[in-house]
């Protein structure tokens, strides 16, 4: 199976608050996968797919979190969840795209 992706994947272990719309209690999980356009979430909490989520991304190396004011979960299985990302403010955007260069610097796959 050929896999159609807009983004790349990057391996990532960052720790993540989330809370789905409507909802004001504030979950952690760990992203162990992201792009500029989604990321993949570890929790023990379960997301619904169809639902939307706010992500607020503990990424110490650039000073601040990233705030991701509005994703839509695209897949929900067995204690993980996917999500494409919606809403973002410039600023995040910018710290997002500063994230994913971080990244994938760290994570040279072996040839």
């Amino acid at each position: 199976m050929i896999e159609c992706r807009q983004y790349p994947r990057i391996p990532v272990d960052l720790q993540v608050y989330f809370s789905t719309t409507g909802n004001t209690f504030i979950r952690e999980g760990t992203m162990y996968d992201l792009s500029a356009g989604g990321c993949a979430v570890a929790s023990t909490t379960s997301v619904h797919s169809g639902s939307a989520v706010r992500i607020l991304i503990r990424a110490t190396d650039l000073g601040s979190p990233i705030t991701i004011e509005s994703a839509a979960v695209r897949w929900s299985k067995h204690g993980e969840f996917g999500v494409e990302f919606v809403g973002l403010s410039e600023i995040d955007h910018s710290r997002l795209h500063r994230l994913l260069q971080a990244a994938t610097t760290h994570h040279i796959r072996p040839s």
